[in-house]
């Protein structure tokens, strides 16, 4: 099922794709590499002004009120232009601050991560465990480790989850709070990420546990299904770069276009775009409801469809797609740290299987 679009939602998508072309495209995305997380602040603030961070976020608390499937078609465009920006994590944090029962939480954050000035990012605790929270007297306490942190050593703070006796809570921790360690690392597309580190780190509250925990489990889906648009962007415009060559290159006095296996190879890459929208567009059309189940089946196709997509674009533009200095290339390595994030294809497989039995 291809989405069919509304008038609002055609014009969102245009709107966003306008707007990174303007930012620069890809080409920007090449000069940020291993500068300052591979991102700009002030492109950041840019996006946050044209809105897309309050796309999950009510009306009533200065946001668009929209759903999951208008985010999802930002991050289709994101993913088409290599943005490197935080752009699902912005959203999504947005989000989660906005369902606090904290209003002073609401007050203090919300407006600042919305125009894209604070950079907040999620901690997920995929595997269990990693994190856990404590009461000291009125204090909440965090101790422990979140890995896989997504711009961790450039973000200005990170929504914790930690375990509880009650169930998870999702936990507000400052960058420069005492007790946090960060270990950066660079990821193969020239961003950061690292494993923060914490030790008696005294944190606010913003969801759970108890009736807060729902919101928690959704908000990881949330991101699942966020970065398997992104995915999504990134293998189809791997895919209209390699037609674009199949067109130009030629061998034997005619296009390698007419060659057809590289035919059929390019239908079966389509194949596999149009089969990851479909899944994507169904799953992000539940919204609120989105569940483990089918968040974990997506983000599993939409691994391994995305690495298949973006190896044979590689292959078929031959040599040159080898080097560095093409920007196919950019693609892959973006698909490579996709796909791995949040938990890779197998990871989700098995988490498919539980959650559906």
């Amino acid at each position: 099922m291809e989405l069919l679009l509304s008038d609002e939602q055609r014009l969102l998508q245009d709107s966003v794709a306008k707007h990174l072309a303007h930012e620069g495209g890809v080409k920007r995305t090449r000069g940020l590499r291993g500068k300052a997380g591979g991102f700009d602040r002030a492109a950041h603030a840019r996006m946050g002004a044209e809105g897309w961070f309050g796309i999950l976020v009510p009306q009533e608390c200065g946001g668009l009120g929209l759903g999951a499937t208008e985010l999802a078609l930002v991050l289709v465009e994101a993913g088409r232009a290599l943005a490197p920006e935080p752009i699902a994590s912005a959203a999504l944090c947005a989000s989660a601050i906005a369902r606090s029962p904290d209003a002073a939480i609401r007050d203090e954050m919300l407006d600042g991560v919305m125009s894209g000035a604070s950079i907040i990012v999620p901690a997920f605790d995929i595997n269990g465990g990693g994190v856990r929270a404590r009461a000291d007297g009125r204090a909440l306490v965090l101790d422990g480790a979140a890995a896989q942190v997504a711009h961790a050593a450039h973000a200005d703070g990170f929504l914790v989850e930690a375990a509880t006796a009650d169930g998870p809570i999702l936990c507000h921790v400052a960058k420069g709070a005492r007790g946090v360690g960060i270990a950066p690392s660079a990821t193969v597309d020239g961003r950061d990420h690292g494993l923060i580190t914490l030790s008696d780190v005294r944190a606010r509250p913003v969801l759970g546990p108890g009736a807060g925990s729902p919101a928690i489990a959704r908000l990881y889906n949330l991101a699942l299904v966020m970065a398997s648009a992104e995915l999504a962007g990134v293998m189809s415009a791997a895919l209209d770069m390699t037609v674009e060559y199949l067109k130009i290159r030629k061998q034997f006095g005619k296009p390698i276009g007419s060659f057809q296996a590289l035919q059929h190879r390019a239908v079966d890459d389509f194949t596999s775009i149009a089969s990851t929208r479909s899944l994507l567009f169904q799953v992000a059309a539940q919204g609120d409801t989105i569940g483990a189940a089918m968040a974990s089946a997506l983000k599993a196709h939409a691994s391994g469809e995305a690495l298949k997509v973006t190896k044979s674009a590689i292959q078929m533009h031959g040599a040159i797609g080898f080097t560095d200095e093409h920007d196919i290339g950019l693609y892959l390595k973006r698909a490579m740290w996709l796909s791995a994030y949040l938990g890779n294809e197998a990871f989700h497989r098995r988490r498919f299987a539980k959650e559906a039995a």
